[in-house]
C-alpha cells in the first residue's frame, strides 16, 4: 500500500483496488462522512456542487433553494432553502465556506436555528476525469416535526444526499 499527503494536506493511501482518504484534521467535519468515487473531473463536479441554486434538481426533499448573498467571487454566501417533511415543508438559511483550491466547501446554519444543517463536501482528483467525494452532513430539525417526506433521505441523509449528486454529475456532466 502506498501512502502519501495531496497539497492540501490530506492523507491518501492506495492500493489498485482501492482508496482510502482521511479529511484534514483541519476541517471542521460535521458527523460521520462518506466517500465515494465519481466518473468526473473534480474541477467540474466541485464547481456542480458549488451551484447551490441547482440543489432542487438533484434532492428531492429540498424543494427550492434562494441565494440571498453572493460573496465577490460571486458564489452563494448565504443561500435559504425549503425541504419537504411528511407533512410540513421547513425553511432554512445555510452559509456557506469555499476552499476552491482545494476544492472543498462546508455549509452550516446558524448557531441560534432550531434547525441544524452542517455539512462539508471535498472533491479530490485520482485522474483526469476521475475523483473522490467525500460528504459529511449533520441534519437536525427538532422535536414535535415530522419526518423528512422521503424515506431514505429521513433514514439516512447523508448517503441518500450523496448517491443523489452521483447520479445527478453522472447525469449532466
Amino acid at each position: 500500500m502506498k501512502t502519501h499527503e495531496s497539497h492540501d494536506g490530506t492523507a491518501v493511501a492506495s492500493r489498485p483496488d482501492m482508496v482510502a482518504v482521511a479529511v484534514p484534521e483541519s476541517e471542521d467535519v460535521p458527523g460521520d462522512w462518506l466517500t465515494v468515487s465519481l466518473p468526473r473531473a473534480a474541477d467540474s463536479a466541485y464547481a456542480l456542487f458549488c451551484d447551490v441554486e441547482r440543489v432542487p434538481e438533484w434532492l428531492p426533499v429540498v424543494s427550492s433553494a434562494v441565494v440571498t448573498d453572493r460573496d465577490r467571487d460571486g458564489r452563494a454566501r448565504r443561500v435559504a432553502f425549503q425541504a419537504s417533511l411528511r407533512r410540513a415543508t421547513i425553511g432554512y438559511t445555510c452559509s456557506y465556506r469555499y476552499h476552491a483550491r482545494d476544492h472543498r466547501l462546508s455549509w452550516s446554519t446558524s448557531p441560534r436555528s432550531s434547525i441544524v444543517v452542517r455539512g462539508m463536501a471535498h472533491f479530490q482528483a485520482v485522474a483526469a476525469n476521475v475523483c473522490l467525494m467525500t460528504y459529511s452532513l449533520d441534519l437536525r430539525v427538532g422535536r414535535g416535526l415530522p419526518p423528512f417526506a422521503e424515506a431514505t433521505f429521513a433514514n439516512h441523509a447523508s448517503s441518500a444526499t450523496l448517491a443523489d449528486f452521483r447520479e445527478y454529475a453522472i447525469r449532466v456532466l
